[in-house]
């Protein structure tokens, strides 16, 4: 029953409290508004949206033109559409899309000034892309997205107006970016290699051209004297062309959780282009995923070839680690955070190989880091218990580990670790739940969680439980002695206890 927008794209305010008004108000009136399209349309269950690709396109596409249609002031609606618009070839309505956002989004967004911005540069308005990009990083981040948006807006920003001599304009966008300028020129440097890795059929497209021309500057501007830049840049040979295309496949591959593809890949690509820093960096990354030994040698040859990579540290410390050499993987983290000192996960890592050091307090000063600086959050929250568990922090360790099984609940290491801090920290019950979880979804088999659930169940008195669980895990790994010492203790127990 509510009142449209108006034609600027605004809902009225909503009265929500007895006190005034509040435009929390029209934030739900428009959620509400395109939530009922969605469920109206199945879009949320996926009822009736058929199986055919090409058919369900138009009706996708209709939703989110429906959405923009019924809450016109949310720009991520228009951008939404946009990308659809545009994986469809429909390039002019891809322009009149955003021409359309950037008049009724209230308000306008870095993310969707951004993408203006690279519809410019893609014509060739390099002056109106500049205009974008600098309008783009005079707003607020609203969103992750956003966030993202800014700072790929400042990179840009700041390539065309060093270029150009507006020292102003400079200055402006490096105090944008701050921080943030190696993870920028990182995304950007693995933007233009993917782009230089295109298909033959899509490398002359407009788009990929631009990405290969924008990143390669950004990197340039951002990260001057990077060396795999130089290797890239024309006159490209025929065996680096097709070394990118497998460097591309690789990628691929790892980004959909196959890294036994992406290490045949990442083998042909160094093979091919074994002077590219980034080509053994992306090959360590497959081989660690693996488990594979050879990721180490793949990693110091990435340091090697170009030590600028923050991604050819990171790589080479979690082989060290894998490897048992915690010195160096330390070395190696701490070289990642030098690079990049707003990187979470550096942070989580290096804490990690801290706590294997059994130096706690600097490793819950370094998870603390990569808390504040926007880590993985499931490995933050997991590490963090491993540090307070260290330090026989139960009930810290238990919460932090509660945080992490809401990210992921069916995580059986984190499972495991949760049930084990519960049971210290006297939680029976929690701790027995978790520990049927555990078992539950064991997919490796670890049969320490036999016998950590035995151990929980033998402090709550129930003998007979603990022994059978002893039993299983003694049977899987009969050679180890010290669970072969723990279940004849229980035996005898067991016998000595009343009926």
């Amino acid at each position: 029953d509510a009142e449209g927008t108006s034609t600027d794209g605004e809902w009225p305010v909503v009265e929500v409290t007895d006190r005034g008004v509040d435009r929390v108000g029209t934030s739900l009136l428009r959620f509400l508004h395109v939530l009922a399209v969605e469920l109206a349309t199945a879009a949320v269950t996926g009822v009736g949206t058929g199986t055919d690709a090409e058919a369900g396109l138009p009706r996708s596409r209709a939703l989110a033109e429906e959405c923009c249609r019924r809450d016109p002031g949310l720009a991520d609606h228009w951008l939404e559409l946009a990308q659809m618009q545009e994986e469809a070839g429909d390039e002019p309505a891809v322009d009149a899309t955003l021409a359309s956002a950037v008049r009724a989004a209230t308000p306008p967004t870095p993310a969707l000034l951004f993408a203006v911005g690279m519809r410019a540069a893609l014509h060739q308005d390099w002056p109106a892309a500049a205009r974008a990009f600098e309008d783009a990083i005079a707003l607020e981040p609203l969103t992750m997205r956003d966030d993202d948006a800014r700072l790929d807006a400042a990179a840009a920003a700041f390539v065309l107006a060093s270029e150009r001599g507006d020292a102003a304009a400079v200055a402006l966008a490096r105090r944008v970016l701050a921080d943030g300028a190696a993870a920028t020129a990182a995304f950007w440097r693995v933007e233009a290699l993917h782009a230089l890795g295109a298909d033959p059929s899509e490398a002359g497209l407009p788009e990929v051209l631009l990405r290969v021309d924008l990143g390669l500057r950004i990197v340039a501007a951002l990260a001057p004297g990077d060396p795999d830049l130089a290797r890239v840049k024309e006159p490209r040979s025929t065996t680096m062309v097709a070394g990118l295309r497998a460097l591309r496949r690789a990628r691929e591959a790892l980004e959909m959780g196959r890294p036994e593809e992406a290490v045949r890949a990442g083998r042909s690509a160094v093979e091919q282009i074994s002077e590219l820093g980034a080509a053994w960096a992306l090959l360590a990354e497959a081989m660690n995923a693996t488990h594979d030994r050879g990721a180490l040698e793949a990693g110091r040859r990435a340091t090697t070839q170009n030590p600028m990579l923050l991604e050819a540290w990171r790589e080479l410390g979690d082989a060290e680690l894998e490897a048992g050499d915690f010195s160096a993987a330390e070395r190696a983290f701490r070289k990642v955070v030098d690079i990049d000192p707003t990187y979470g996960l550096g942070f989580a890592k290096l804490s990690q190989v801290l706590l294997e050091q059994e130096r706690t307090l600097e490793a819950l000063e370094a998870i603390s880091a990569a808390a504040e600086h926007g880590g993985d959050p499931f490995f933050v929250a997991a590490i963090r218990g491993d540090v307070y568990a260290e330090m026989e922090r139960h009930s810290d360790a238990a919460e932090a580990y509660d945080d992490a099984l809401k990210i992921d609940p069916e995580d059986h290491w984190a499972l495991h670790q949760a049930a084990v801090e519960h049971g210290h920290a006297g939680h029976i019950i929690r701790a027995t739940e978790l520990f049927e979880a555990a078992l539950k979804h064991d997919r490796d088999g670890c049969h320490q969680t036999l016998i950590d659930f035995g151990d929980h169940l033998r402090r709550s008195g129930r003998i007979g439980d603990a022994v059978r669980l002893y039993r299983k895990a003694v049977a899987a790994v009969p050679g180890d002695p010290e669970w072969k010492q723990t279940l004849k203790e229980a035996e005898r127990e067991l016998l000595a206890a009343p009926n």
